[in-house]
């Protein structure tokens, strides 16, 4: 049975399809970008292309996913350097031990943050770039 009878209400339950993408809220900056330049629609047709992996077109849509995903994961480290390095501050701030103890590892923080937030920044352009390709690409199809 597709559609069972509720028991509450006596009403028909019907399915949510399957092709619907995720809302923007739950998506990282990447995955946000190819939702609010392509649409919803854009966004399926996108998934769809990526599955014709014999094609150029499909080749594209795959590049496009791996640098949004990219994008995200940067994002994601980089994230978790700020929690990190917020806390370190604070512990660094109220513990009553030697002041240089966490100081190191604040400046090891700030380092790797500068290399990722760097990356980051690169992979987002990167992804603005694949980004025209494929809608360039679109046009010619």
């Amino acid at each position: 049975m597709n559609n069972p009878t509720s028991r509450l209400r006596g009403t028909t339950k019907t399915s949510a399809p399957h092709t619907s993408p995720p809302t923007p809220s739950l998506a990282g900056p990447g995955e946000a970008t190819l939702l609010t330049t392509l649409g919803d629609d854009g966004y399926i047709a996108l998934r769809r292309h990526r599955q014709a992996t014999h094609t150029a077109l499909g080749t594209l849509a795959q590049l496009l996913c791996d640098t949004a995903r990219e994008a995200d994961r940067l994002h994601t480290t980089l994230r978790r350097y700020a929690t990190s390095a917020r806390d370190h501050l604070n512990d660094a701030l109220t513990d009553q031990g030697p002041p240089h103890a966490d100081a190191t590892v604040i400046l090891y923080s700030s380092r790797s943050t500068e290399l990722h937030a760097a990356r980051y920044a690169q992979q987002m352009n990167q992804l603005d770039l694949v980004l025209d390709a494929y809608q360039t690409a679109l046009l010619a199809v």
